[in-house]
């Protein structure tokens, strides 16, 4: 081998070794999102409590049964509650802000419509506690998040 080569070829793989690394610890930050004023008190008249938790289809437009996979994208989700919680019932549409913040998935839901047209502000997160969130799945990456498409939530008073 060439003595110039050798230095080009460690330099040229570290620089690849670096950029695999920095990419699988892609990392985004969280929708600048607080709880809209009112809506912990609105929820209380829904009877929806801190820490209650339930089960979702993570997309609503996505069919599949609970023990299939489907592939995310970060920005905007409207999710089926498969579970009623308060009154909050089964079928259920909640929307939010999906992203991946270091290999976990994060959902923040702030507003459900009811299988009936009625619609509510609330506090919710994907995962079974707060703040929430989930492992994404082998493969994973920042533009194509695999996950189970059945997930749980959680009814949250405030996001962290």
């Amino acid at each position: 081998m060439h003595p110039f080569l050798k230095p080009c070829l460690i330099a040229a793989s570290t620089l690849a070794l670096t950029a695999c690394v920095t990419l699988g610890q892609q990392k985004t930050a969280a929708p600048p999102l607080t709880c809209a004023p009112g809506t912990v008190e609105l929820m209380k008249k829904l009877r929806l409590e801190p820490g209650q938790q339930g089960a979702l289809q993570l997309e609503a437009s996505q069919p599949g049964g609970p023990n299939d996979y489907g592939v995310y994208r970060q920005g905007q989700v409207t999710s089926r509650l498969e579970s009623a919680v308060g009154d909050l019932p089964a079928g259920t549409l909640v929307s939010g802000t999906l992203w991946m913040d270091t290999g976990k998935v994060q959902v923040r839901y702030t507003q459900a419509s009811l299988p009936d047209g009625e619609s509510h502000p609330v506090c919710l997160v994907l995962g079974a506690s707060a703040p929430g969130g989930v492992y994404a799945e082998a493969g994973t990456t920042p533009t194509a998040i695999t996950l189970p498409k059945s997930l749980p939530f959680t009814v949250v008073s405030q996001f962290e």
